[in-house]
């Protein structure tokens, strides 16, 4: 089976994609899976400061922060589920931060990997979160991952929301399905 680790963008620890994410590493669980959460919120990671040491060096980045030890577990993982709310039509800072960082992670960090995009709005229009499918898309087709699915989920803006939407829960669920 597949180890599947997810990073969970919002700073809401019972907000709406941790709740999401929970559901679909239970899921995941269920179905033979290893799972392990990461929350960003949690990590200290600093911003990409466009040096190019990472790749002038080949040593990675020179920042003595937790991405070393998130890349290894990227690299180590065979799919990665990415969380972030919709914030003013982009991923939140948290995660917007550990996406730039990617920059300086070895290329084999991205090989052979699939992703699950799970995206909480406050919204119904899923337009309102087509900059942070987009961006994760190319993203991802940049860098040669598979996307299994990505799962919206409108109309959640209170912290624990989604937990009265079964059929969100169930998409979310569904998605692990597919892996």
């Amino acid at each position: 089976m597949s180890k599947i680790i997810g990073f969970m963008g919002s700073p809401r620890k019972a907000g709406n994609t941790n709740l999401l994410m929970e559901k679909m590493m239970a899921k995941a669980i269920e179905n033979g899976h290893e799972t392990e959460m990461v929350i960003l919120n949690k990590k200290n990671i600093g911003f990409c400061e466009a040096c190019d040491v990472c790749h002038k060096t080949g040593n990675g980045c020179f920042k003595k922060d937790d991405m070393p030890e998130l890349g290894k577990k990227m690299k180590e993982a065979n799919v990665w589920i990415i969380g972030t709310p919709v914030y003013w039509w982009g991923p939140t800072a948290q995660m917007k931060t550990f996406t730039d960082r990617w920059y300086g992670l070895p290329r084999e960090t991205f090989q052979n990997k699939k992703a699950i995009l799970v995206v909480p709005m406050e919204d119904t229009d899923e337009r309102t979160a087509s900059h942070v499918i987009g961006m994760y898309r190319d993203s991802f087709d940049y860098l040669g991952i598979e996307v299994i699915d990505v799962v919206v989920a409108g109309g959640v803006l209170e912290a624990g929301a989604v937990s009265f939407e079964p059929e969100m829960i169930q998409k979310a669920e569904n998605a692990i399905l597919k892996i």
